[in-house]
């Protein structure tokens, strides 16, 4: 809930706050105020627990985020717990140091400040005015006290004016805008050569006294880890879904005890400017790309039509033409904060810029559908699927139980539990330590399938709960030890190893060759390409991002010194799959800092000032941590 609070604050305020802090503020300081008995410690910094409590409720919170942000792409088995406790560890960590800090420097907000705040978060709204109901509502359904929400946004404000200061502190010079640009934008004519590895061992087969040495040599190459084949019983929405039965009459009665619920939503017209920035950009990219959108927000409020810039500079293929209309949207379709900021506007006002997981953008509502409440007809398709949404969690919860109670209770098999519950026994594929596919990928199931009670017992596993929604239980049908397969077995992968060494290496020989020969002027790139037979690439400039060429290539060239006057830079470098590349440098051009106009050398500048104070927040996150007293208990 509170999670969801956060993502529905608007304005440049809000925004800061997410973005530097990740965790939640609803977990700050409720120990404090809730007063509640002693729990597992996890870590304490400076005398301040970290409780195991707070650490699973953001692992929760964390795990739903992914969920949301990935849709159909979420895979729970490649977010294990273990992996989300330790970054959520960490973050509460660093979140607590600068809350001391914060406390020793007396840095506050004014109640006034933090209550006008709180009204001002549209999730506590109706109809633009604050809903006091809705408010306490939400506080209680925490666990929280109105005084321990208050003082934990009031932390949230105080740690993003900390931020804000230091970053604001940084400045760039128009000597550092123009160095940047020099060395951002510089390109290198390159000139290259392939040698062909493959083409070196053509004719090449090797002996059987060759390959078993090669074999002996590398025998943890072959090494086939421990393994099982196990059989499983796996619950999941699709699984029981199938067996809930609708009807008219049980439709009808749950829209009668549920008519609350099932409002027609209120539709709205929306356009947008979108400059992409996926999620997981690089620092550099996601700066950029910042202060694109910030730029394309200052010349709207200015006046220029929305329209026409959206024509001009959104990045987004489907609406740019026009004018970057969305059409109607409605509740649920849209991503969370694209959603909320469409919803927070009046018609024609004109968002912030917003952060979603495909970039930034600036939104115009154009036209508001009021909602209202909708007929059982006009809802059906609604109230179908949350009847079924409704219906599968309770069978999945019932089922589940009894899914462990005749497993437990017949524990050498699970065809009593699979004949009992009408599921289907799967078989799986040989896995490793390393997990296997689809269900079988989670941490939790190779943990149970390499247990004590499961490999060396013959026991069905205890119920596994691979997320909120699937659970599963296994047994073990077939193990297998670390071995090392005898020649026999292996003989053709030992054949393919030895000739991908062997043309690398003679390759490479022959590439550096023609390295020393370029550099004793015997004789020109081109020419030895000429003469060997080698592919030979003309020369061309190429920017530090080019694509049309090899990235090893684009590396090594931007490694290599300037050429001195008459005399070219020469290196190789492995393509790998036994090619091997030969380039020369032969002039350097760099970026031009006149080229920049008024407007593009201020966005530099405050990018490149952006980057200078997070660079000098980190730093100053980093150095408090080794001071503070920090111990780390539990790594769970």
């Amino acid at each position: 809930m509170l999670l969801a609070i956060r993502e529905k604050a608007q304005g440049w305020f809000a925004w800061l706050i997410v973005a530097f802090i990740t965790i939640p503020f609803a977990l700050w300081g409720i120990q404090s105020y809730l007063g509640v008995g002693e729990e597992p410690v996890v870590a304490s910094v400076d005398g301040t627990d970290i409780t195991q409590r707070e650490v699973e409720q953001q692992v929760r919170q964390m795990r739903e985020r992914l969920r949301t942000q990935l849709g159909k792409s979420y895979r729970p088995e490649l977010f294990s717990d273990e992996m989300l406790r330790k970054q959520v560890v960490e973050q509460l960590v660093n979140e607590a140091v600068l809350r001391e800090t914060v406390k020793a420097w007396n840095l506050r907000v004014s109640d006034d400040f933090v209550r006008r705040y709180i009204r001002s978060i549209p999730y506590f709204q109706t109809n633009g005015k604050f809903n006091v109901e809705a408010y306490n509502i939400a506080v209680r359904n925490q666990g929280m006290t109105q005084r321990s929400f208050e003082e934990s946004v009031r932390m949230d404000l105080v740690m993003e004016q900390l931020q804000r200061g230091i970053i604001a502190s940084a400045l760039a010079t128009d000597r550092e805008v123009n160095d940047l640009v020099r060395l951002r934008d510089q390109q290198r004519e390159v000139a290259w050569l392939v040698v062909s590895g493959k083409k070196l061992l053509e004719g090449y087969t090797p002996t059987e006294e060759e390959l078993k040495a090669y074999y002996e040599a590398h025998k943890e190459q072959w090494l086939i880890p421990e393994r099982v084949k196990v059989e499983y019983l796996l619950l999941d929405p699709e699984v029981v879904g199938s067996a809930i039965e609708v009807t008219e009459e049980k439709l009808r009665e749950y829209w009668r005890q549920h008519q609350d619920e099932f409002q027609a939503p209120e539709e709205r017209r929306v356009r947008h400017i979108l400059i992409a920035a996926p999620e997981g950009a690089d620092a550099e990219t996601e700066a950029e790309a910042k202060a694109r959108v910030e730029d394309i927000y200052e010349r709207l409020q200015k006046g220029e039509k929305f329209e026409e810039l959206a024509k001009a500079l959104s990045e987004d293929p489907g609406s740019k033409e026009q004018g970057g209309d969305l059409g109607w949207i409605s509740p649920g379709i849209m991503a969370k904060a694209f959603e909320e900021a469409a919803y927070a506007l009046q018609k024609g006002e004109i968002s912030k810029p917003v952060r979603t997981p495909f970039g930034f953008h600036v939104l115009q509502v154009v036209d508001i559908k009021s909602g209202g409440e909708g007929g059982f007809e006009a809802m059906r398709d609604r109230v179908e699927a949350a009847y079924r949404r409704q219906q599968a969690e309770q069978l999945l919860f019932d089922k589940a139980e009894k899914l462990a109670d005749l497993t437990y209770e017949n524990p050498d098999s699970l065809e009593v539990a699979a004949e009992e519950l009408g599921l289907k026994v799967q078989q799986s594929d040989w896995f490793d330590r390393n997990g296997g596919i689809g269900p079988l990928a989670s941490p939790k199931v190779v943990g149970a399938a390499f247990s004590e009670d499961v490999l060396q017992e013959g026991h069905n596993s205890e119920l596994i709960e691979l997320d909120e929604d699937r659970v599963l239980v296994l047994r073990v049908v077939e193990h297998e030890a670390e071995q090392i397969p005898p020649f026999e077995q292996v003989k053709e992968k030992v054949t393919q190893a030895l000739k991908r060494e062997k043309a690398s290496e003679l390759a490479r020989k022959e590439g550096e060759a023609l390295v020393a020969a370029v550099n004793s002027g015997d004789a020109s790139l081109e020419k030895l390409a000429q003469e060997k037979g080698w592919k030979y690439i003309e020369p061309a400039f190429l920017g530090r991002q080019a694509t049309q060429v090899p990235a090893a290539v684009v590396k090594k060239a931007f490694e290599l010194p300037r050429p001195d006057a008459g005399k070219a830079s020469v290196a190789g470098t492995d393509l790998g799959a036994g090619d091997y590349a030969v380039l020369v440098v032969q002039a350097v051009k760099d970026g031009d800092p006149a080229s920049l106009d008024e407007a593009a050398r201020k966005r530099e500048m405050e990018q490149l000032a952006s980057r200078k104070g997070n660079a000098q927040f980190n730093l100053m996150g980093r150095f408090l941590r080794e001071k503070a007293d920090v111990e780390i208990t539990q790594e769970k």
